[in-house]
């Protein structure tokens, strides 16, 4: 990740890990509409919370300081980060509002591991897939294992708050809602009628993916 002013995205990354993400979590109570997703201005620390786009009140977004967030209760459910924005914001997603979400890319498993080792932060989440690509053998709460009708790779996420949220790598069958990558790890973030554009991917290569996975594997006790 690269700096923007006085305050890096890494700093941005660092603060919603810590504390961040489960003060978005307070958002979301406080709104009409599901929140779909956010986005933290690196340079300002505003957050911008985007619900689902509807007829009627509660479907605009809205914005505030950060230091203006709900203090953090639970958890940071299902939410990942996805990347930078080209205005630079770091733009956060809730894998919650969404049954069925797909990553259309040359390497898709990338991004994929990013949201895994996000969500594997969270205690509340089992996570399950029937990818070679981003299964971590033996660590707990995340199985490689057959699906029955699954004909594309996924992961399906679950955090005891029904109904489980479906990744599909690069869907045969596109729903409103997919992460597009391109080879240079620039993207576009599609939710529904809602989309950014992103100059920069958070992805997770071969060589980094399999030291994590080590690390995890042996953290189990595997």
């Amino acid at each position: 990740m690269t700096e923007t002013g006085q305050v890096t995205v890494s700093d941005t990354v660092r603060w919603l890990h810590e504390e961040g993400l489960p003060r978005l979590v307070g958002v979301a109570a406080r709104m009409s509409n599901p929140v779909v997703a956010y986005t933290v201005d690196v340079a300002t620390g505003t957050v911008t919370a985007h619900p689902t786009t509807s007829v009627g009140a509660g479907s605009d977004v809205f914005t505030l300081a950060a230091d203006d967030l709900p203090h953090p209760q639970g958890s940071a459910r299902r939410l990942v980060i996805i990347g930078v924005t080209v205005s630079d914001a770091v733009l956060v997603v809730d894998l919650a509002t969404s049954l069925g979400i797909s990553i259309n890319a040359d390497q898709p498993a990338e991004a994929a591991r990013a949201w895994v080792m996000q969500l594997l932060l969270n205690p509340e989440i089992t996570l399950t897939t029937n990818s070679a690509a981003v299964a971590v053998t033996g660590a707990a709460r995340y199985r490689r294992t057959y699906i029955p009708g699954a004909d594309a790779m996924i992961i399906n996420v679950d955090d005891r708050r029904p109904p489980v949220t479906t990744v599909t790598l690069n869907a045969i069958d596109e729903g409103p809602d997919h992460l597009d990558v391109a080879a240079d790890g620039a993207g576009e973030m599609y939710l529904g009628s809602r989309f950014w554009r992103l100059r920069e991917v958070l992805r997770i290569g071969d060589n980094s993916w399999t030291t994590l996975a080590s690390t995890l594997t042996t953290a189990s006790g595997n």
